[in-house]
């Protein structure tokens, strides 16, 4: 990317943010203090409250890294000609020191340092992300991406261009974007505030919170700042909430202590400017299993067809098509006939119909003791309140493991766990002795399967 394109760049970006704004390329503007000329890359201005407010952009051609010195001199600059605000770009990098006196500079003056070389032309601006029947289309502040990739606890990451995701989380400077969709305990935003509150005080009982109006929107949707502060290790954590009928947005910043006032304001740039959305999940739906189905056409091996074949199963399943469901499990099956999560997604679909005990069987067999197959079967008790079925069930499975002492173990540990879960301990209590019993004519005692055990005991007993 060059200069040019990429003051085009500039130009389409903060004409999205700032459309009342005139934006100017190559100006000069006599300094109120120095009285000369002073030449301006790109100078964006815009009236607010019937005063005139200035942003001036810089680019740096440099081999070196801009250095404390050249941050002064744009400070020096950006005062000269009245600016508010002041973005320089260079074509290198910057030294510590140079980083340092950007931000901890004027306050109100705010600097960026982005680096030219690192920009990358395929990061878009913004992103349209969603989670269950709701969603919201994400801004991207000036000089960071939004990364549309789903994570655990996140269905999208904003950060700065240029960086990776891992880059940007082991720095410690970064956005993550959730939605939670309102119901019968989570009603309204204060009922979310309470109930992350509740979870932080859990895992940090010495947190505070405070929050604080945050800036307001064009249409009137109420929004919230809230800092939470971490006071046995210092760390503060920032989250901008946006609150509409049926759902929040909210979006978490963590950043360094030194871009902390620049970063907020990033963040309360996105909340401003989200765009709220409702999902059609059937037309997702659709293009998501075409897209599968075409990578399955694509593909010569067998199992990677099958997983293929599961991903849209699930799809339906999650649409409450189950019929449709159950037909491209089996599909799945036939296809590779040890595949674990397509009999287990047959067996959760049809647990309460005249083919359970067929369809339990089959997933036994798969690995018959497996650890992991008997908690899956206590998990679809529990879940299905059969827990008396589950039990024989298991108890009848030990007979076909008489001398296998670890696979007699593991159904041991999993009756233990589901008696444990139904809280009739004295039955719970019985079973852990049993699996040790087995487990120790097979294991180390260091083993972990035994140490676990002997906790649950110790606890129970007591």
């Amino acid at each position: 990317m060059d200069w040019k394109k990429y003051e085009a760049e500039i130009f389409e970006n903060f004409k999205t943010a700032y459309p009342n704004a005139k934006i100017k390329f190559n100006q000069k503007i006599i300094g109120r203090y120095s009285k000369v000329e002073r030449q301006i890359d790109v100078l964006i201005e815009e009236r607010i409250a019937g005063k005139k407010i200035r942003l001036v952009i810089d680019g740096k051609y440099y081999s070196k890294n801009v250095d404390v010195k050249d941050v002064e001199s744009f400070i020096s600059m950006v005062e000269d000609i009245d600016a508010a605000q002041g973005i320089l770009i260079t074509s290198k990098g910057y030294s510590e020191a140079a980083i340092n006196r950007a931000y901890y500079g004027p306050i109100d003056i705010e600097l960026d340092i982005l680096n030219f070389d690192e920009l990358k032309q395929f990061q878009g601006f913004g992103g349209i992300t969603y989670s269950g029947w709701h969603g919201a289309k994400i801004p991207a502040p000036f000089g960071w991406v939004v990364d549309g990739t789903r994570r655990e606890g996140s269905i999208a990451n904003i950060y700065q261009r240029g960086k990776s995701y891992e880059e940007a989380t082991k720095d410690g400077e970064f956005i993550y974007v959730n939605i939670l969709s309102f119901d019968e305990n989570l009603k309204n935003l204060d009922d979310v505030l309470n109930f992350h509150k509740e979870n932080t005080l859990a895992f940090h009982p010495t947190a505070t919170c405070e929050y604080s109006d945050s800036i307001e929107r064009s249409d009137k949707k109420r929004t919230l700042l809230r800092k939470i502060l971490r006071e046995e290790t210092h760390f503060e954590e920032y989250t901008g909430f946006v609150e509409f009928e049926e759902f929040c947005v909210f979006c978490v910043l963590f950043t360094p202590e030194q871009l902390k006032t620049k970063n907020i304001r990033k963040l309360e740039y996105v909340i401003e400017r989200l765009i709220p959305m409702n999902v059609d999940l059937k037309s997702v739906a659709i293009v998501r299993i075409n897209d599968l189905r075409k990578l399955m056409e694509k593909s010569d091996s067998e199992q990677e067809k099958a997983e293929i074949l599961i991903a849209i199963a699930q799809i339906h399943r999650d649409m409450k098509e189950f019929e449709i469901a159950k037909k491209i499990y089996e599909e799945s099956i036939k296809l590779f006939p040890e595949n674990y999560v397509a009999h287990l997604g047959l067996l959760e679909i049809g647990y309460n119909s005249s083919e359970r005990d067929m369809l339990i069987a089959n997933f036994y067999g798969l690995a018959p003791g497996n650890r992991q197959i008997c908690d899956d079967i206590v998990r679809l008790g529990i879940e299905n309140e059969q827990i008396d079925f589950t039990e024989k069930l298991l108890l009848v499975k030990l007979k076909d493991e008489p001398s296998n002492f670890e696979s007699l173990g593991n159904i041991y540990f999993s009756l233990a766990d589901l008696f444990y879960a139904k809280e009739s301990m004295e039955i719970a209590l019985k079973y852990f002795r049993l699996a040790k019993s087995n487990f120790i004519k097979c294991f180390e005692i260091s083993h972990p399967a035994l140490q676990s055990i002997e906790n649950a005991i110790f606890e129970l007993e007591k």
